[in-house]
């Protein structure tokens, strides 16, 4: 076992994790573009590069280099340049939310020269790279043995696990964050229900902590929802605009489960909500309205 790593990244996830290893005394070595965020690691013991190379160079044999990078071509190119200049015998952990096809990609290019290659879904945020995440790794079950020290260090008691082959890690993290839309989705109508139903002014923070003790839909979830109302101060969102964002996970969940035969059902429409509340005048809705208008006579409410 090491006692140094590199870490590939310092955006808030990758900062964390630098922190986090550094913290349980371990050297750390980190690139990144910026030169804010390599200032920053600094200040807390951490051995920045402005290069690959660099980083590379810094941290002798059997190097282990974590990457903390955007999934999709930042991740690519950096396995590609790690390719170059890594050796037989290093190992490669992939961080992102990177779709897992890629992920077979990026092994199968590594293996050819001798580099292992790990995928590790994190899930808990910037707050759990910093005080422990929940991790599912895919990759040969030899590779994950020889750096499992690292996994163990950055989870929670518990919260990690070699779930299966090359790509299985960010698999299964896709599926969480498919859950994850779903969960949420319920959550939004639920709440918009108490706001808008037959009982008005229902303290909703309130609500959040109650069922938040021991209730069977208890949840980080629920007690976020109950910081955004305790923040939000009975003001009912109005500062917030309507449009919730996807990361991708959540499509290429609805996609493999169209590829092998899977119903999707709840997960598929809460992907598709995100998509509706993007659109401020819905041609679609409109539409509807015209038709309702057409066949039946019903009135349509006029633009003013």
């Amino acid at each position: 076992m090491t006692n140094r790593i590199g870490v590939l990244g310092l955006g808030k996830m990758g900062m964390n994790i630098a922190l986090r290893l550094r913290e349980k005394g371990y050297e750390v070595a980190a690139y990144n573009r910026s030169e804010w965020a390599r200032v920053a690691a600094e200040e807390h013991g951490v051995h920045t590069f402005n290069s690959i190379r660099g980083l590379v160079d810094s941290l002798g044999e059997n190097r282990v280099i974590w990457m903390m990078l955007t999934a999709g071509e930042a991740t690519a190119s950096a396995v590609g340049e790690l390719r170059e200049t890594l050796s037989a015998g290093d190992t490669v952990i992939d961080g992102s939310n990177s779709n897992y096809k890629e992920d077979i990609q990026h092994y199968d290019s590594l293996r050819d020269v001798g580099i292992a290659f790990l995928d590790a879904g994190c899930s808990g945020g910037p707050s759990g790279a910093r005080a422990g995440m929940s991790i599912t790794v895919g990759g040969d079950a030899d590779s994950f043995s020889r750096v499992e020290w690292i996994f163990r260090e950055l989870s929670l008691e518990g919260g990690y696990a070699h779930v299966g082959p090359r790509g299985a890690g960010h698999f299964v993290k896709m599926v969480h964050n498919a859950i994850e839309y779903g969960m949420m989705q319920s959550m939004a109508e639920g709440f918009d229900l108490m706001e808008n139903g037959p009982y008005k002014g229902l303290d909703l923070e309130g609500i959040c902590k109650t069922w938040n003790s021991g209730s069977v839909i208890s949840s980080n979830l629920m007690k976020l929802a109950g910081k955004v109302f305790e923040e939000d101060n009975g003001s009912m969102l109005s500062g917030i605009e309507p449009y919730v964002e996807d990361t991708g996970e959540g499509r290429w969940a609805s996609e493999t489960a169209i590829e092998f035969g899977v119903p999707f059902t709840a997960i598929t429409h809460s992907l598709y909500e995100r998509f509706a509340s993007r659109y401020r005048y819905k041609f679609g809705y409109r539409l509807l309205a015209a038709l309702r208008n057409a066949f039946g006579g019903h009135e349509v409410k006029r633009k003013e």
